[in-house]
């Protein structure tokens, strides 16, 4: 399905990793108006770069956001003095599995530092933009609150600044 002019649904929810795992990473349909709102996002980002983005992870479903979300997930529990238990409540705050999310890079443009700065001084409508080491995160939500934020990893646990530093 067409979604806009670069990205159709199927792009935003291909996964390398889940068909390497043998997960089915459809959607639900009830996600297509969150896609779409995501698609015409990342025309805005694609318009303001100049160049086509390269993506890596847009739609998630809970199999594939387990897997890849593990160290996170895991350093959460310890910070929060919660158990695999509160799997839910971590679930429930995820971007990805709404359809409201993309990773993505675009080396022709610069560094994902360098992207970050440009989509922060845009007038582009984003929940939050974070430079996460290599590459950048970006999601797009009915009320978007422009949050920028720098992540650094000490042994694959994320640690979240606002900003850009």
């Amino acid at each position: 399905m067409q979604l806009t002019p670069h990205f159709t649904l199927e792009d935003l929810y291909q996964s390398d990793m889940a068909e390497r795992l043998g997960i089915d990473n459809t959607p639900p349909s009830e996600l297509t108006p969150n896609a779409q709102r995501t698609a015409e996002g990342l025309e805005q980002v694609e318009n303001v770069l100049s160049f086509r983005i390269h993506k890596h992870s847009g739609y998630r479903c809970e199999a594939l956001e387990k897997i890849l979300t593990a160290k996170d997930f895991a350093h959460w529990c310890a910070l929060h003095a919660k158990s695999d238990a509160d799997w839910p409540e971590y679930f429930a705050r995820k971007q990805h599995p709404k359809f409201e999310a993309e990773d993505f890079i675009c080396p022709e443009y610069g560094t994902p530092y360098e992207i970050v700065k440009l989509i922060a001084g845009s007038t582009i409508r984003f929940d939050q933009c974070i430079m996460e080491g290599t590459w950048v995160h970006i999601s797009f939500t009915e009320s978007p609150r422009r949050e920028i934020m720098t992540v650094t990893f000490d042994n694959g646990k994320p640690s979240y600044t606002k900003g850009l530093t």
